[in-house]
């Protein structure tokens, strides 16, 4: 009955449409497991829904990984036209979830500049084009998920037959990764309008419940948009 009436409100003209979820964070923190288990009651309740795959991992040319600047600019120009898309789409998106948008681009070019790879003022001039206020005014909130990085180890190993570490998925590359969302979070997460951080490190974690939380924030904040 409230998704009844969230709908309508988007669709009366009441609440600016498409809304934008952009979640983001560390890997095997539970981002695409929860933006699956949103995504399919917000279709079953006749939301129409954008929610394009990760560009990170799924559309980028083979040999663009291996330059990483080359690499996250992509990545961060393809979470850019997704949301010009979900704007100016002609399917009327009522409710757009971007798997890493804006903030996730921040961070990675962050860590570029950790890694010696891009220079501070490279970053700050990347920084703000991607989070100018014309874009980052159409994010309504950004889930942040975080987890230690012996979590994300575990539930890497729980569905691989290997142990062996990958370019990322090792404890130091990790640490730094997390490290970097909490400097990013504490420069960036005030440019936009809500930004709520998610901790899963707890093994007894429900993702299930987790999504629960978040359609219930979502619903929030489109009935009481002045609340943000």
């Amino acid at each position: 009955v409230r998704a009844e009436g969230v709908l309508s409100l988007l669709r009366s003209g009441e609440a600016k449409r498409p809304y934008f979820v952009e979640v983001a964070g560390c890997p095997k923190s539970g981002k695409s497991t929860c933006i699956d288990i949103v995504t399919h009651f917000l279709k079953r309740t006749d939301f129409k829904v954008l929610a394009p795959v990760e560009g990170a991992s799924k559309r980028t040319p083979h040999t663009l990984k291996y330059d990483l600047v080359a690499f996250n600019t992509w990545s961060a120009c393809y979470a850019l036209q997704e949301i010009l898309t979900g704007i100016y789409s002609q399917d009327d998106y009522d409710i757009v979830f971007l798997d890493r948008g804006l903030f996730d681009a921040a961070n990675w070019m962050n860590l570029l500049v950790s890694d010696g790879k891009l220079s501070s003022e490279e970053r700050r001039v990347i920084e703000d084009f991607l989070l100018m206020q014309k874009w980052c005014e159409r994010i309504n909130v950004v889930f942040l998920f975080q987890c230690t990085p012996e979590t994300s180890m575990k539930r890497e190993y729980a569905s691989k037959l290997t142990r062996r570490k990958g370019s990322a998925m090792n404890l130091d590359t990790l640490e730094k990764i997390l490290g970097s969302y909490k400097d990013v979070s504490i420069r960036l997460s005030e440019r936009f309008r809500k930004f709520v951080e998610i901790d899963t490190t707890d093994e007894k974690v429900r993702f299930l419940n987790i999504a629960y939380k978040m359609i219930h924030d979502v619903f929030d904040d489109i009935e009481n948009p002045s609340n943000t």
